[in-house]
């Protein structure tokens, strides 16, 4: 069974800490891509309106998460996960980004 708890943005913020995740984006139409980059929030972290994200390859551009576009953020861990988990960008638009990595459980516990 799937458990998820529903995240604000700042917990979400110290979550993701400083580690780089992989990212699957699910498209409403049900495409499905996964990055061939990793990604972690970057120094400026959550800010009033948006995430901005890096990649590991500095030449990559950054990825901006509007606050505007999402309609709720959740972590969830997969029953046979020990040590990575996701966090999930659900948007208005239905489309659902999924970063997978070790998230900061102490922030979400916390």
């Amino acid at each position: 069974m799937l458990t998820f708890i529903e995240l604000d943005p700042a917990t979400a913020a110290r979550a993701f800490g400083s580690a780089y995740f992989n990212l699957i984006r699910r498209g409403a139409d049900g495409s499905l891509t996964l990055s061939q980059d990793h990604w972690r929030l970057s120094d400026e972290g959550a800010r009033a309106d948006a995430f901005r994200f890096v990649a590991r390859d500095e030449a990559a551009p950054e990825l901006v998460v509007d606050f505007a576009d999402v309609k709720r953020i959740v972590w969830d861990r997969l029953p046979r996960q020990r040590i990575r988990s996701q966090i999930r960008f659900h948007f208005a638009n239905a489309d659902v980004w999924t970063f997978s990595g070790a998230v900061d459980l102490a922030a979400i516990e916390g």
